[in-house]
């Protein structure tokens, strides 16, 4: 066993167990949804009106969340848009690449009044980013300080050399 490549896996394996743990709080703090319901905002949007639902800064994301009285869609007009149907509420994200704020608009397009709760939040995608390459680079020193481990546990000592 040699100690020195022993305590270099270790030192490998806590630094990685560190950023892979980290990763996903950091994820959480950047992207909190927990903050999006209950639904923060309410709005009445007769036939044909629109409400703007969020405007969105230079290289940021809008998310957000929202259902109405029918539960139908309703039609969202912005800029690299993307709806899911979730859970009966629809759920949309919104990524900015002009050099102005970009706006997310909600517009009734059915013949009735309808009632739409919603709630939105900004986010910064690189924060996004920094937290998966954390759980990624995590996750590699891991296998590494592993590996460096094993190695360490199974190469014999140094023989001491004998002055001659």
């Amino acid at each position: 066993m040699r100690k020195n490549v022993l305590i270099s896996g270790i030192i490998l394996l806590v630094m990685g167990a560190t950023l892979f743990f980290a990763g996903p709080y950091a994820f959480k703090s950047a992207l909190n949804l927990g903050e999006l319901l209950p639904f923060r905002n309410s709005y009445s949007l007769e036939p044909n009106s629109s409400i703007i639902l969020g405007s969105i800064p230079s290289g940021k994301m809008l998310v957000g969340i929202y259902n109405d009285t029918p539960f139908l869609a309703l039609k969202l007009i912005g800029t690299g848009l993307n709806v899911t149907k979730v859970n009966g509420n629809f759920v949309f994200e919104s990524y900015n690449m002009e050099s102005g704020a970009q706006n997310v608009y909600a517009i009734n397009n059915y013949s009735s009044a309808v009632v739409i709760y919603y709630s939105v939040m900004v986010v910064s995608p690189s924060d996004i980013v920094y937290s998966t390459l954390m759980v990624m680079v995590g996750g590699i020193l891991m296998i590494v300080g592993g590996i460096v481990v094993v190695i360490g546990l199974f190469m014999k000592p140094k023989r001491p050399s004998v002055p001659a």
